[in-house]
């Protein structure tokens, strides 16, 4: 087994490759994301020798922000679950929150409140799982088909110069997808619902 080193909260150590920040902070449950070079990652992120990795947790700044984006996603999934005919904008965290736009044949009623609240409970309470899928632009759009203003999304791929938060959606680099996952890890483990999202 080959090992790296890494510097680790400040702390330089070897450990056995391959490892991801989950390996490194799996019994933290305050520990949301890391920190790799300076770039947030998710916990599922493949470390690499030399790399130096901060925990970030849940109380932070960006911890929040995390929280509040995967929150966001839990959101949208709820929405698709009971109006399926729902089309997805984007759902970045903001300062006191968050928010996702959604384009629907009729605006939200009370009660459509309380069924997505409920919905949100229940998805949540099943401890689902974000994976990250890094795609390319076909695999992106063969995904999204049912997804117009994703697919425009796609098409502007995070350009710098735009100002409609494509960059903030996808991402100035590659493309990935995350998927919510039943059962993860599981013979039954199932992508329950997906979204073009950097992480």
């Amino acid at each position: 087994m080959s090992q790296i080193s890494l510097t680790v909260d400040g702390v330089e150590q070897v450990v056995p490759a391959p490892v991801t920040g989950a390996d490194l902070f799996g019994a933290r449950r305050d520990v949301v994301v890391v920190r790799v070079d300076g770039e947030l990652r998710d916990l599922a992120t493949e470390l690499t020798d030399g790399a130096v990795v901060e925990s970030v947790t849940i109380g932070s700044p960006d911890g929040l922000a995390v929280l509040r984006h995967s929150t966001a996603h839990v959101l949208a999934q709820a929405v698709q679950e009971i109006n399926p005919s729902a089309r997805l904008g984007i759902g970045p965290p903001i300062t006191d929150g968050f928010y996702y736009d959604f384009d629907v044949e009729t605006p939200f009623t009370p009660e459509d409140l309380k069924a997505i609240e409920k919905a949100m409970g229940r998805i949540v309470k099943e401890g689902q799982t974000f994976r990250r899928w890094d795609v390319t632009e076909a695999e992106a759009r063969d995904v999204l088909a049912a997804e117009p203003y994703k697919l425009e999304l796609i098409g502007l791929k995070g350009d710098a110069g735009s100002d409609d938060g494509a960059s903030v959606e996808v991402g100035l680099g590659g493309l990935s997808i995350y998927q919510n996952v039943r059962g993860a890890g599981r013979e039954t483990e199932q992508v329950v619902w997906q979204d073009l999202c950097r992480g």
